[in-house]
């Protein structure tokens, strides 16, 4: 099981925050979900810790659900997360250090869904979760 180095203030940029276990992840995404804003969900920078230029997943959290994008080897251009949600209609907006990001209007999941994909993400060391319905990445 690897260790992850996640970015989602401007602080983080030089110290990311260091998650090692299952307990931590749940820590964490707990506190973003506080942190979050209802108009401008955070989006996080996930990656193993030391290796931020491999695998990676950009995990958005907002309130009760979430969006999922991995990206690594085998899928240098990415895949999100496919939530039940219509195929048409306005993107998602999710924001890393105040930049806005789009995802696809059926992209958002369960904060369930988050959750387990970040552990997984965790104790694969950095394979692509399987607990995630995926689509390509827009």
């Amino acid at each position: 099981m690897g260790a992850l180095d996640v970015y989602y203030l401007y602080e983080h940029g030089d110290t990311p925050v260091g998650v090692s276990t299952v307990d931590e992840v749940d820590d964490l995404v707990d506190r973003v979900c506080g942190e979050s804003p209802p108009a401008a969900p955070i989006l996080m920078d996930v990656h193993l810790s030391g290796d931020p230029y491999a695998q990676g997943l950009d995990i958005g959290i907002a309130v009760d659900h979430g969006v999922i994008r991995y990206s690594g080897r085998a899928w240098p251009r990415g895949v999100v997360s496919a939530g039940e949600g219509a195929v048409d209609g306005e993107p998602r907006s999710y924001f890393y250090m105040g930049h806005q990001r789009e995802f696809p209007p059926n992209s958002e999941v369960s904060i369930d869904v988050v959750r387990q994909a970040v552990k997984e993400f965790m104790e694969s060391d950095g394979a692509r979760p399987t607990c995630v319905h995926w689509q390509d990445a827009p």
